[in-house]
């Protein structure tokens, strides 16, 4: 098969997704056949009062030991490949090995340190556009290279691919039918979230959804901290900024 039908085969495919985690599943075995081993695909609002690990939402295929300690207990705000993409910038960026990096600060030393730990100190970091000004999106993505050659080898044959899908998943993960689904909110949360949008209290969900008003709390105290969000008015914002939900 050459690479231009395998290229389409890739498109097509990824068009018939219906899904989110279907889409996510497509787009990492396409990767993985152009040398990427591990993805992380991160969203977070345009304007930020807060770290970027408290605010981004994000999926990822990196370990889960390395996911805790980089997204959840917060290295990654230390990151410049990760600042890169509130930078407003573009381009890819390439990543270097960790030992060209002498003039890091301790914390970002410490990132650096950790990736080379967990064997992902090659790859990109490609900035993506939202699907409105209000969301920047960006994807770190690892190579399956022990060296610098081997990174190198890669990005030569395969850099502008990589991208390519990269770009195109994201534009579909973007729009209406498929944006719910990159958060794992329930229907009923979803529900409560746009009703709470339209301005209805607790009491008024709750008689529209044919649910008790402390199961409306349940389900928004649920979307909460699914979207790391402050408060309810918080949520609604957040779950809006991200498409999660269309009024």
């Amino acid at each position: 098969m050459s690479l231009d039908t395998q290229c389409l085969d890739f498109v097509e495919t990824l068009r018939a997704q219906t899904s989110f985690d279907a889409l996510w599943r497509v787009f990492n075995d396409h990767l993985r056949s152009h040398g990427v081993s591990r993805v992380i695909y991160a969203q977070t609002p345009a304007v930020r009062s807060r770290t970027i690990s408290q605010e981004m939402l994000y999926r990822s295929t990196f370990p889960a030991d390395f996911t805790h300690l980089y997204a959840e207990k917060g290295m990654i705000d230390h990151d410049p490949r990760a600042h890169y993409c509130d930078s407003g910038a573009e381009a890819p960026l390439y990543w270097a090995h960790p030992d060209a990096r002498l003039d890091a600060d301790p914390e970002t030393r410490e990132v650096l340190d950790l990736c080379e730990d967990f064997g992902v100190s090659f790859g990109l970091t490609l900035p993506l556009k939202g699907a409105s000004a209000l969301n920047r999106s960006g994807a770190g993505l690892a190579f399956s290279a022990r060296n610098g050659d081997e990174a190198a080898d890669i990005l030569a044959a395969n850099g502008s691919a990589i991208c390519a899908a990269t770009r195109l998943f994201h534009a579909l993960a973007q729009t209406p039918a498929i944006a719910p689904g990159s958060v794992r909110l329930s229907l009923r949360e979803r529900e409560c979230l746009l009703w709470s949008a339209t301005g209805l209290r607790n009491k008024e969900i709750a008689f529209r959804l044919s649910i008790s008003e402390k199961t409306v709390e349940h389900h928004m105290a649920s979307a909460m901290t699914k979207l790391h969000a402050m408060n309810r008015t918080h949520a609604v914002a957040r779950a809006l900024i991200f498409g999660l939900i269309v009024p």
